[in-house]
């Protein structure tokens, strides 16, 4: 899993339920494509984003047959994580 700051992020993991609905039809967090997880010594959080197959879990795709991922439409702080997808995908 690849790692970005995420700052503005509020820990809600809404986004953790999209991508795992979008995936596997079911919201179930342990099998997303991204993972949201507390710093442990600072306020914030960190988004993880899946590069490979690991078990149930899919690589992050950016949700390349949608026009706007997931993740990003339920997110309260959508232009951050958009931008933490463009990096890591290339598109969006």
């Amino acid at each position: 899993m690849k790692k970005f700051e995420m700052p503005t992020c509020g820990g809600c993991r809404t986004c953790e339920m999209a991508c795992s609905f979008r995936h596997e039809e079911a919201f179930a967090p342990a099998i997303s494509s991204i993972k949201i997880m507390e710093k442990e010594n600072d306020a914030g959080f960190f988004v993880l984003l899946s590069e490979r197959t690991e078990g149930k879990i899919q690589p992050c795709d950016g949700c390349k047959d949608f026009p706007v991922p997931l993740c990003v439409q339920y997110c309260r702080e959508e232009k951050d994580l958009q931008k933490i997808l463009k990096e890591f995908t290339g598109r969006i």
